[in-house]
């Protein structure tokens, strides 16, 4: 368990406590921001070889995330309710929909 103070300190007054909870939520919302900013450098990467070096590193930020996440599932912290099936096919025509529509609107804008 971490404790820093007010002003950043550790130990003394005012100190607050983290819990192994908000430390690893912490640590699994600072993978989820590093993979959203390493899709945005891939995005806009000019040079091919920092594109593919960036790719790998989104890679590892998933597996770093993979595993948080595992570890807060086995402690009971990130409790994840398992979808029904008809809830599965909804969201799946849904999409499939959007898709479809997408997919006539960029052939009809080429024509």
């Amino acid at each position: 368990m971490a404790q820093t103070s007010q002003g950043g300190q550790p130990g003394g007054q005012g100190t607050q406590q983290l819990s192994d909870r908000d430390i690893l939520q912490l640590c699994l919302n600072e993978c989820k921001h590093k993979a959203s900013s390493l899709n945005i450098y891939i995005q806009e990467a000019t040079s091919e070889q920092l594109r593919r070096d960036y790719m790998t590193v989104l890679g590892d930020v998933y597996s770093q995330e993979q595993q948080l996440f595992e570890l807060m599932q086995q402690k009971g912290y990130y409790n994840v309710k398992n979808a029904n099936p008809q809830d599965i096919s909804q969201a799946k025509n849904k999409f499939s929909g959007q898709q479809s529509q997408s997919g006539m609107q960029s052939q009809s804008g080429m024509q």
